[in-house]
């Protein structure tokens, strides 16, 4: 048997939930993931003596694995699932609702010209009742920003999606032993805003492998509000960069990013999104290095179709 090194958090949003502001609002898990259905609704179709009941949670279980579903449904019967093609539809239907109008919102703030700099501010609002992206740390998120002149040419953009699932400028995506830091000011195309939880091993290693993991060494993930930061548990901690940005708050973050626009002349368009990818670049790398059936299946079912990343939450703006 091997030594036991230590324990790791690898899944907690119910205490970071238990470390918001919803539970003392009589929002709960099921509030969310299993709505109320209209009306009284009869528990059981077996017996008599059961009356209809209200309310009664619809068993929805909706997250935002929308990778995961379109696999399945574009592999049902290799897989041997029994779901219909529509019913997959209507769980993806209400994961974007969820994602795209219950998640997360973004604004542009304070932006302005001086010179040859645009400056701004992009303020996000987290609205989840735990870190967002939640769960398994395989999943990030991340800001996507545009800038292009008055002739219509993109002049800066950070955060550019590739068709295999990287990230233009991602120092991880890069090289696997390293991880794009957490910025509050952003001034190169390279450097790229991503909310993560990345692994380390006992020998402070960057890891995509969940049983070498013994701690985050970084973890700036959103955070819901109401989240104590400079008290939180350890295994819920913010890590890294982040625990020392002043405007990395509960339940929002804000990103300054300032520009150079050279010999480009205004109006400038800037438009901002907020990117979710459910399996990171470097996760998927990392699944080729398993000599197993299991992850050899799950590549060949696995390809660029599902690599790219889903829309959260986006805003645009024209500054003079």
């Amino acid at each position: 048997m091997g030594d036991v090194l230590g324990t790791f958090p690898e899944q907690t949003p119910c205490l970071e939930h238990n470390n918001s502001i919803y539970p003392g609002e009589g929002i709960e898990c099921q509030t969310c993931h299993m709505p109320h259905a209209d009306g009284n609704v009869s528990i059981s179709n077996v017996g008599t003596g059961f009356p209809a009941r209200e309310p009664f949670s619809q068993h929805y279980f909706v997250g935002s694995n929308k990778t995961m579903l379109r696999l399945m449904k574009d592999n049902n019967d290799s897989l041997g699932i029994t779901a219909s093609s529509s019913q997959f539809d209507d769980t993806i239907t209400r994961l974007d609702d969820l994602l795209e109008n219950q998640t997360a919102s973004l604004v542009i703030e304070n932006a302005s010209v001086e010179g040859n700099v645009l400056r701004l501010d992009i303020g996000i609002q987290q609205l989840a009742g735990h870190k967002f992206p939640t769960g398994f740390p395989s999943r990030r998120v991340w800001l996507h920003i545009t800038v292009t002149s008055s002739a219509g040419g993109v002049i800066f953009e950070s955060g550019k999606p590739a068709v295999d699932g990287s990230i233009d400028g991602c120092d991880a995506d890069i090289d696997p032993g390293r991880y794009e830091p957490h910025y509050d000011t952003i001034y190169r195309q390279n450097q790229v805003q991503i909310y993560e939880a990345i692994m380390q091993d006992p020998d402070s290693n960057v890891t995509y492998t969940l049983l070498r993991a013994s701690e985050f060494v970084k973890d700036n993930r959103l955070l819901p509000l109401g989240f104590d930061i400079r008290n939180a548990a350890k295994g819920i901690a913010v890590k890294g960069a982040a625990s020392n940005d002043a405007d990395f708050l509960d339940g929002s973050d804000t990103v300054t990013y300032q520009v150079g626009t050279g010999a480009y002349y205004g109006p400038f368009t800037v438009r901002a999104e907020l990117l979710m990818q459910t399996i990171s670049y470097r996760f998927i790398q990392d699944f080729y290095s398993d000599q197993n059936a299991l992850a050899d299946t799950f590549l060949q079912l696995y390809d660029t179709g599902y690599t790219m990343p889903v829309l959260v939450a986006s805003s645009e703006l024209t500054i003079p």
